[in-house]
């Protein structure tokens, strides 16, 4: 009988930090629906290079953001954020008018 070989049990090499490539496909998401955009989950995953836009989503509506959605006619659903006026926004133009 011949031995049989030991299995390769070494660990895979570190590819990647999979937290920072999470938390830069979070960023990414939030900054697209804070500049106003309307985007489906492929638009999303297309932009991210990703696949887990619907997860990223999820967190997301988890964390308090107010990401709204509706059923196309194609069956995709579009994605926005409502935006919350909690903290107010600043208004220059008012301090200017009363300086003349």
């Amino acid at each position: 009988m011949e031995a049989k070989k030991k299995a390769n049990t070494k660990p895979a090499p570190e590819t990647g930090n999979k937290d920072s490539a999470k938390n830069r496909i979070r960023a990414t998401v939030r900054f697209l629906f804070r500049s106003g955009k309307r985007l489906t989950a492929k638009d999303i995953n297309n932009l991210t290079n990703s696949n887990d836009a619907r997860k990223v989503i999820s967190d997301l509506r988890k964390d308090g953001y107010n990401i709204q959605d509706v059923r196309q006619a194609n069956m995709c659903k579009l994605y926005w954020l409502i935006p919350d006026n909690k903290q107010g926004e600043l208004s220059f133009l008012n301090d200017q008018q009363d300086d003349f």
